[in-house]
């Protein structure tokens, strides 16, 4: 499987350099855009659980998201790239017929609960992992990047939180951003603390990769590599 799993503000260029460098010899290139993460909504409580939390579209804001990805969709076409995009809110047949007939599937970034909902919703999870034993490549930024992980809560989940945040496991490791000091570096302490926490209420086995803006995260089968500057390259 190849995965490019790509933080904040990668430079354009760079990206597109190290997505047709995994894709290989292959012509006429097909991506599906799913653009489902930056729906523009709002968590409302639920009626009847107030510790749970139901999302509501924002219609007002809808079409400039919708606007946007139509753009990037142009850019990339404009580029040579055949492209769908392929909204994990369509009818679940349609979308797993879109899925199956491209070469890449670049998910986008937002908000990484709404779009794991979305994904078992929509039966992807039941799916992706066999397109990309196909060889289908994944690429995907922040919630995007997530979603294949095995948990999706590592900066915020807290025991007794109903939330769901197992993601669907498709790779064995987490990636995470570290914050910063006052001096500009990096507070690597708290991502180690963070993982101690966690393992000490969960089954957390998993290394964690730091993964910065500027970043990303090359995975072909078990190899990992990063891409872009000042990388801490050792997990945790």
């Amino acid at each position: 499987m190849k995965f490019l799993l790509v933080a904040h503000e990668v430079p354009e260029a760079e990206f597109e350099q190290a997505l047709l460098e995994m894709v290989g010899d292959r012509s006429n290139l097909k991506m599906a855009l799913i653009p489902t993460a930056s729906d523009p909504i709002e968590w409302i409580p639920d009626a009847h659980d107030p510790k749970k939390a139901n999302p509501r579209l924002v219609p007002e804001k809808q079409a400039k998201q919708e606007a946007w990805w139509n753009n990037y969709k142009k850019e990339l076409e404009a580029k040579g790239w055949q492209v769908v995009i392929a909204d994990l809110k369509e009818d679940p047949a349609v979308l797993k017929e879109k899925l199956a007939s491209v070469d890449v599937i670049n998910v986008g970034g937002g908000d990484v609960n709404y779009l794991l909902e979305w994904a078992r919703k929509s039966k992807l999870e039941t799916y992706l992992a066999e397109l990309l034993d196909r060889g289908v490549v994944y690429t995907g930024s922040s919630a995007g990047a997530m979603l294949p992980q095995p948990d999706i809560g590592f900066t915020w989940w807290e025991p007794g939180d109903p939330s769901d945040h197992v993601g669907l496991g498709i790779v064995d490791f987490i990636t995470a951003g570290a914050p910063k000091n006052a001096d500009g570096s990096l507070n690597v302490q708290q991502v180690v603390d963070r993982k101690k926490h966690l393992q000490a209420h969960i089954d957390f086995p998993w290394k964690v990769y730091l993964l910065q803006d500027g970043q990303m995260l090359r995975v072909d089968g078990n190899m990992i590599e990063y891409l872009g500057q000042n990388a801490i390259k050792e997990p945790i």
